[in-house]
């Protein structure tokens, strides 16, 4: 009888950690990161996560970084390993090392919602991503002007926003089928694909011209 009552015990215990995974499994990008006091958005290259199981990839700003993943009895994220791209600017670099500081240094997870995953520290210390589906349709503005951006090597960055009160951020992607010309103003549709495996300096998506809505 106490055989038996260890076995089911051992059983349930496996059956909440596949449960508990099961949740987590999927591709992520981050949305918000807090660190060391300062808050940021990222820009169209932001970090990346996929969680398979106890194993975790992704992009982290400039390189690419894999490592594992366990949720009981407690969290413990990594020893994370990373390739050796060299990232183009201070800025970069800084934000990049602060991500993975994170997360090695994350001691709690929640999961908000079914898309939002949040990684916390012992000082406050944020990352939260958002699900990603494999493709989704979305509306963009789109300014005028390019501005001066730094990506593989320096470039002109289209300004982009989702609606018309937002700031306008850089993008760091091209649109296929979308021909731009400076000096007019954009609305347009885009269908937005999941990149299987992309490059190290690469994003993890691809925007399709579906439709141009107007100026």
């Amino acid at each position: 009888m106490l055989k038996k009552t260890m076995l089911l015990a051992v059983l349930l215990s496996l059956s909440v950690v596949v449960e508990a995974r099961s949740l987590l499994d999927g591709d992520y990008i981050l949305s918000e990161w807090r660190h060391a006091g300062a808050s940021s958005r990222p820009h169209e290259k932001a970090p990346t996560l996929t969680i398979q199981g106890d194993r975790m990839s992704g992009f982290a700003g400039c390189n690419r970084y894999s490592g594992t993943i366990s949720t009981l009895p407690k969290l413990k994220v990594g020893p994370l390993a990373t390739t050796r791209m060299a990232c183009l600017g201070d800025k970069a670099q800084g934000n990049e090392s602060a991500v993975l500081a994170v997360f090695e240094g994350a001691k709690r997870f929640k999961l908000k919602q079914p898309n939002r995953l949040e990684f916390s520290g012992a000082k406050g210390e944020r990352l939260t991503f958002v699900r990603q589906a494999d493709a989704i349709e979305q509306e963009l503005y789109i300014a005028p002007e390019t501005k001066s951006c730094t990506g593989v090597a320096p470039m002109e960055c289209m300004q982009v926003r989702e609606t018309p009160s937002a700031q306008w951020t850089l993008f760091y992607n091209q649109i296929e089928g979308f021909d731009y010309v400076a000096g007019k103003n954009y609305k347009i549709k885009v269908r937005r694909e999941k990149v299987a495996s992309p490059p190290a300096d690469a994003s993890a998506f691809k925007y399709v011209l579906l439709e141009v809505l107007g100026d």
